[in-house]
């Protein structure tokens, strides 16, 4: 399964040392480019995992799903996800008298502020790349503090914090569709009127219409109705049995 056309990725290795644009239309050929452009050998297993919280892109379906100019990591056999670390975050030896159970790592919401805001200043495009938690962080903070960090207007910071809203709204309709994509696969057959669980679910889908502001909603009653459809199946299955036996 292919996109109709090709999205864009920033790819990063596995060590965040380098990090490639690739076009791709599906996940073999983000994988292929991805190889090529960080010098990765043909023979190392390769997988594609999203940046912001390691989730593995596992099938094309998935693949369709992820929005254009998403940050993923290409990780070659052995190596693991992990969050990144700011570049400013304050650490300790773990020396201290007090406490001498490891490193202690200073993430306050001031400190990730003000490291976003760098990121702003230096490339405002470089928000396409930050994790959900990172756009809350920016549209929860504080106008004034913003509209001084980010050296803008009080109406443009305003539209950033818009903006950052709408992406992380945006990010969670995908994961609830590729949540409804999965439950549709699964729902068994229903049986007995040509038609199965797979078409029944989307009726719903299509009553309710693809426009709904509330997908949380409409998930829970696809959720519903592949309940309904399974306990239907269950019943005309043990009414099959019962009738193949009194032959």
């Amino acid at each position: 399964m292919y996109a109709a056309q090709g999205k864009a990725f920033r790819v990063w290795d596995g060590e965040r040392k380098v990090k490639v644009g690739v076009v791709a239309r599906s996940l073999h050929e983000l994988k292929s480019k991805g190889r090529q452009h960080l010098n990765l050998p043909e023979e190392e297993d390769l997988s594609i995992v999203l940046e912001e919280d390691g989730t593995v892109v596992a099938d094309n379906e998935f693949f369709q799903f992820i929005p254009d100019q998403t940050v993923v990591q290409l990780l070659t056999e052995g190596q693991e996800w992990r969050p990144e670390v700011p570049d400013d975050v304050t650490q300790t030896d773990g020396t201290d008298e007090a406490d001498t159970a490891g490193p202690i790592v200073d993430l306050s919401t001031d400190n990730e502020v003000r490291q976003l805001c760098r990121k702003l200043r230096q490339d405002i495009a470089a928000i396409v790349s930050f994790t959900p938690f990172q756009l809350e962080l920016l549209s929860d903070a504080d106008v004034e503090e913003l509209t001084s960090q980010l050296e803008l207007d009080k109406g443009s910071v305003e539209q950033l914090q818009e903006a950052c809203q709408q992406r992380v709204l945006d990010r969670r309709r995908t994961q609830e569709a590729v949540e409804l994509l999965q439950l549709l696969r699964e729902a068994p057959e229903a049986g007995g009127n040509g038609q199965d669980a797979t078409d029944a679910p989307m009726s719903v889908v299509a009553s309710e219409g693809t426009t709904s502001n509330n997908s949380t909603q409409l998930v829970e009653q696809v959720r519903a109705e592949t309940r309904r459809r399974q306990h239907q199946h269950k019943r005309q299955k043990t009414a099959r049995e019962a009738a193949a036996q009194n032959l």
